[in-house]
């Protein structure tokens, strides 16, 4: 239910409740998309069984590695793409 939750937050463009969803930033590495209070959100985590969210970021980032899965080239144009995407399939207005 948290990474639904999340899900569903993060097409909305609104924070995460659980730090479920990450993507690509600015600086080349897997980081989860917005959220609230970092330490509420670890709070909810701990709550439902998961891990806190700088343990799931590492977890994260080294699967990227070891799969090696590399950053868009061009980060303003994926996050373009994204809110295009969002808009044409009705998350946003």
């Amino acid at each position: 239910m948290a990474y639904l939750t999340d899900r569903i937050a993060v097409f909305e463009n609104k924070p995460q409740r659980y730090g479920t969803q990450f993507d690509w930033d600015q600086n080349g590495e897997l980081s989860p998309n917005r959220f609230d209070d970092l330490e509420k959100v670890n709070k909810r985590r701990k709550s439902i069984g998961l891990n806190s969210i700088e343990e799931q970021t590492e977890l994260i980032r080294q699967q990227a590695k070891n799969n090696n899965e590399e950053p868009p080239n061009d980060f303003e144009e994926r996050k373009q793409e994204i809110e295009t995407w969002k808009r044409t399939v009705g998350w946003i207005t």
